[in-house]
C-alpha cells in the first residue's frame, strides 16, 4: 500500500475548540498580536509570545513592574545557554537580574526581519582588544551573513559548535547596550535634561545633578518609541568592567524543571490533536516495499496510515535516512500498538544489507595504506624514519556512537492552507523553518517554530529527521494538529552517529627517546565532520618532521556532529600515543609532554604548559599511589594554531582497577583556562563535570555495531550507560587567566578521560588496549 491508504482527517474548528481548552495553549497564534496579552500562557512555556506591551528592541521587553524579558536565540538543553545569553544582554542593560525572564526568540520573526545594522558589528575571531573598550568595525552585509553568521534578525539561532557565547557575545552585549541607551534617552526626554546627566543600575535610572530617579518599567513604553540616533557608536564593556558576567549564576531554567513545569516538546497537547507513531526502514537508504493497512484498519483508535519517502538529504545536512510508515491514531498508544501489528516489507539495497562492523572497520584499515589526503607535511619524514634509533607504531579504533538523548524524537505540527506551526525542541530552528516551507510549499515567513526545552540533543537534536517526518505527516492532514512521537527504538534509528574511526600513528625516536618524526593517518566516513581536529596545521607535541593525512570510505550509516565532533576520537589517538612514546622513552608522561610542548612554536604553548603544570600540581603528581591505582595526564586543546581564539585545559585522572577488572575514576583534577574572563563560571564547571561523565561512558561502555546493514543497539538494555555510583566522587576544577578569547568549551572537554583510563589499565594490568570501549577487553590482573 502507498500514500492512498491515508484518510483525510476531519477538519476541526480549531479556534473554537482552543478557546474552550484549559490554558488556551494555541489560541494566541491566531489572534491579533495585541490580544496575546489576554491569553493564558502556560507557566513553563518557553516559546516566543507577544507580551502585549511595546518592546525596547527585538531582544528586550520591559514590563511596567520592571520584569525584563530577554529573548534567547539558542536552545536550552541543560548546558546553561538560557542563563549565559541572558547574562550577556543583562550586563549591558544594567537591569535587576532578579527580575529577568528568558524567552525563546521567534524563528518566524527572524525570517521576516533583517538584523539591525548595529548588530553586524561582530569582528573576526579575536580581532578586538577586549581591554580597549573600543567599538569594532561594521561588517558588510553579505548574502551569507557576517563572518558566517546569518544577518537575519536574531542572527545565529543554531545551538552547536560551542558557539552560543563565542559567536553571540558581541551582538548580545550590543543588544543590551542599545536597549539601555534608549531607556536613558527616554528618561532624559521625560525630565527634559541632557542624556549625559542620567545613568542606570539595577533597573533604576538616576539624574545625577538632582538625584531624581525612575525605573525602566516607567519609561519603557517611551523608550520603545525612542530609537537611538547613533547606535553604531554604542560602546560595549570590556571584561574588566563586567559586574554580572564573570559571576556564578544559577541556571534560570532549573526552577521550572525542578517543579515539573518546564515545557518540552514531548509535553505538547493541542485541542483536536491526533498522534502519529512512526517506523523507518532500519537500514539507512532503504525504503518501504509494501505495507498492509487493512490488517489494522479496524484496530481501536486507528485513523490512517501514511507512507513517507526517504527524507530529502538537503533538508538534513546531506544525511540519508530510510523511508517509512506512520500510523495516525486518536492516542499515541493506539497508533503505536497498531503500527506494531501492521506488516511492513522493506526494500533494502543489497550492498547496504551486506555491511557489518567487521567489514566496515576492515575497509577503513585498508584505506590507511592508501595515499589519502595529505593535510600537513613538514620536513622530511621518510629520511627521519630511516635514521631513527627506534620506531613506535600503534593503531587505534573508535566505534559508531549515537546521541542517546533522554527525550525521544518528537514534534507537533499543524499545517493549514497558508500557515505552518511547529512545536518541538530543536537546536536549529532556522533549518526546521526552511524544512517546513520546503515540504508544505508555504513561505518561510508563514512558518512558526515554537521552541520548547530539549531533553538532550547534542547535534541539531539528533541530526535526525523528526521534524521533517512530522511536517510531512501533518501536511497530509491539513487542519489537524499531529503530534509525532518516536519510540526509544525509533530514536536509535533516527539519529546520526559519531563516525567509526581508525588511526595509525608512527613516531621515529632519537637515542634519547625524543621524536624526530611523526606520521599520523586517520580514517573515517567521508562525511564525518572534524576529521582534522587535533592534528591539523602543526603537531601539538614537537616533531621537526611531521606528516598528517586523512583517509576515508563512504558508508551508508549517517554520520554527524555528535558531542565533541572530531575531538574525542582525535584526542584519544594523540594522547594515548604520547603515553606510549613516553613509556618507550622511559620518561615521565607529564614531563615528556611538557618538554615537547616547550619545543614547539605554537602561539599558546605557555598556556598549554601552564595547564599541564597546574593539573599535575593539583593531583599530587608523582606521589605514590596504592597498588591497583594509577594517574593519567593529558592535554585538551582547541584552536591553538593561532587564529585569535583557543580553549586549553589539562586533566589528571586518578583511576583504580580491582583485580576482577572493575574500573573506577576516583578523582579528576582539571586546570582550565578562562580566557580573558568566563561569562558564567558556574555553568562552565557544570559543563566540565558533565562532559567528564559523558566521555567516561565513551571510554568504558558505549558502542553501536552494524549487523546486516542496520544498527544492532536500539535501547538502553543494549547501549550501556554508567550508573551514578560510577561518577568520579571528586572533581576539582581550577581556572587560570590567559591573554586570548576562549574558543568555546561546550562539548569537547573531558575527552582525555579516554586515554587516561587506557594508560591506567596499562600501568596496573600491563595490558595495552587501543580499541574503545574498554569493557570489551580483559581488565583483570593479579
Amino acid at each position: 500500500m502507498a500514500d492512498n491508504a491515508s484518510t483525510q482527517l476531519d477538519r476541526r474548528d480549531f479556534l473554537t475548540t482552543a478557546a474552550a481548552a484549559t490554558g488556551a495553549l494555541v489560541v494566541g497564534f491566531w489572534m491579533p498580536p495585541r490580544a496575546n496579552a489576554q491569553i493564558i500562557h502556560p507557566e513553563g512555556a518557553a516559546w516566543a509570545v507577544d507580551p502585549g506591551i511595546p518592546e525596547v528592541n527585538a531582544w528586550v521587553v520591559v514590563a511596567p513592574d520592571d520584569t525584563v524579558t530577554i529573548r534567547i536565540g539558542q536552545t536550552e538543553l541543560g548546558q546553561g545557554v538560557w542563563t549565559s545569553n541572558a547574562m550577556m544582554v543583562a550586563e549591558e542593560l544594567q537591569c535587576d537580574w532578579g527580575k529577568v525572564r528568558p524567552q525563546y526568540a521567534s524563528a518566524n520573526r527572524d525570517a521576516r526581519e533583517m538584523a539591525p545594522d548595529w548588530t553586524l558589528k561582530v569582528p573576526g575571531r579575536g580581532a578586538q582588544d577586549p581591554y580597549s573598550g573600543g567599538v569594532p568595525e561594521f561588517g558588510e552585509r553579505k548574502p551569507d551573513g557576517v563572518n558566517g553568521i546569518p544577518d537575519t534578525l536574531y542572527r545565529r539561532m543554531r545551538t552547536n559548535g560551542v558557539g552560543s557565547v563565542r559567536d553571540g557575545r558581541y551582538y548580545l552585549q550590543l543588544a543590551g547596550a542599545e536597549a539601555r541607551e534608549r531607556l536613558l534617552l527616554a528618561a532624559a526626554k521625560t525630565w527634559n535634561v541632557p542624556v549625559e546627566q542620567v545613568s542606570s543600575a539595577n533597573s533604576v535610572i538616576t539624574h545625577g545633578p538632582t538625584g531624581r530617579t525612575t525605573t525602566y518599567g516607567k519609561v519603557a513604553a517611551l523608550a520603545a518609541q525612542t530609537p537611538h540616533p547613533h547606535p553604531e557608536a554604542i560602546r560595549i564593556k570590556p571584561p574588566m568592567e563586567w559586574k554580572l558576567m564573570g559571576t556564578e549564576q544559577k541556571n534560570l531554567d532549573v526552577p521550572l524543571k525542578v517543579a515539573g513545569k518546564a515545557e518540552y516538546g514531548i509535553d505538547i497537547f493541542l485541542p483536536g490533536m491526533k498522534w502519529a507513531a512512526v517506523r523507518s526502514c532500519p537500514v539507512y537508504g532503504g525504503n518501504v516495499k509494501s505495507y498492509d493497512f487493512d490488517r489494522i484498519r479496524h484496530e481501536p483508535g486507528v485513523i490512517s496510515a501514511i507512507q513517507f519517502p526517504i527524507p530529502d538529504p538537503s533538508l538534513i545536512r546531506g544525511h540519508v535516512f530510510g523511508g517509512g510508515v506512520a500510523v495516525v491514531g486518536e492516542t499515541w498508544h493506539q497508533a503505536r500498538t497498531a503500527l506494531d501489528k501492521m506488516p511492513i516489507e522493506w526494500d533494502v539495497p543489497p550492498e547496504y544489507a551486506a555491511r557489518n562492523t567487521a567489514n566496515i572497520r576492515a575497509d577503513l584499515l585498508a584505506s590507511l595504506d592508501e595515499a589519502g589526503k595529505v593535510e600537513v607535511n613538514l620536513g622530511d619524514c621518510d629520511t627521519a624514519f630511516r635514521n631513527a634509533a627506534k620506531i613506535v607504531e600503534a593503531t587505534y579504533s573508535v566505534p559508531y556512537l549515537p546521541r542517546a538523548r533522554m527525550e525521544p524524537g518528537n514534534a507537533t505540527v499543524l499545517v493549514t492552507d497558508n500557515r505552518v506551526d511547529i512545536w518541538l525542541g530543536d537546536q536549529s530552528p532556522q533549518e526546521t523553518r526552511r524544512s517546513g516551507s520546503r515540504i508544505t510549499g508555504i513561505p518561510e515567513t508563514n512558518v512558526y517554530v515554537h521552541l520548547c526545552h530539549l531533553g538532550g540533543g547534542y547535534g541539531r537534536n539528533g541530526n535526525g529527521p523528526q521534524a521533517e517526518q512530522a511536517i510531512y505527516i501533518a501536511n497530509k492532514n491539513r487542519g489537524t494538529p499531529i503530534h509525532m512521537l518516536w519510540t526509544r527504538e525509533e530514536d536509535f534509528v533516527g539519529t546520526t552517529f559519531r563516525s567509526i574511526g581508525v588511526a595509525r600513528l608512527r613516531a621515529a625516536l632519537d637515542r634519547d627517546g625524543w621524536p624526530i618524526a611523526m606520521e599520523v593517518r586517520t580514517a573515517t566516513d567521508v562525511l564525518a565532520p572534524g576529521q582534522t581536529t587535533g592534528f591539523d596545521v602543526a603537531p601539538r607535541y614537537f616533531a621537526p618532521n611531521y606528516r598528517f593525512s586523512t583517509h576515508s570510505r563512504k558508508f551508508h550509516i549517517p554520520v554527524g556532529t555528535r558531542r565533541g565532533v572530531g575531538a574525542p576520537a582525535q584526542t584519544y589517538y594523540r594522547e594515548t600515543f604520547m603515553d606510549e612514546l613516553a613509556h618507550a622513552a622511559g620518561k615521565d608522561p607529564y614531563l615528556y609532554r611538557r618538554e615537547l610542548i616547550a619545543r614547539t612554536n605554537l602561539p599558546y604553548k605557555a598556556d598549554m604548559i601552564k595547564a599541564l603544570d597546574m593539573a599535575a600540581e593539583m593531583s599530587g603528581w608523582g606521589k605514590p599511589l596504592p597498588k591497583g591505582m594509577a594517574r593519567g595526564i593529558a592535554l585538551e586543546e582547541h584552536g591553538t594554531q593561532g587564529d585569535g581564539m583557543a580553549t586549553i585545559s589539562a586533566m589528571v585522572h586518578t583511576v583504580s582497577i580491582s583485580r576482577d577488572g572493575k574500573v573506577r575514576v576516583e578523582r579528576v583534577d582539571v586546570a582550565h583556562e578562562e580566557g580573558f574572563r568566563l561569562v558564567n563560571p558556574l555553568s562552565v564547571r557544570k559543563q566540565i563535570e558533565g562532559q567528564i561523565v559523558w566521555f567516561f561512558n565513551d571510554a568504558m561502555y558505549q558502542e553501536c555495531t552494524v549487523e546486516e546493514g542496520r544498527i544492532a543497539q536500539h535501547n538502553f538494555d543494549q547501549f550501556i550507560l554508567s550508573r551514578i555510583r560510577e561518577t568520579p566522587p571528586e572533581i576539582n576544577i581550577r581556572f587560570f587567566n590567559t591573554g586570548h578569547w576562549m574558543d568555546g568549551m561546550g562539548h569537547d572537554r573531558g575527552t582525555s578521560i579516554q586515554s587516561a583510563i587506557g594508560d591506567a589499565i596499562f600501568q596496573i594490568t600491563g595490558k595495552r588496549y587501543r580499541d574503545l570501549p574498554f569493557r570489551n577487553h580483559d581488565l583483570t590482573w593479579s
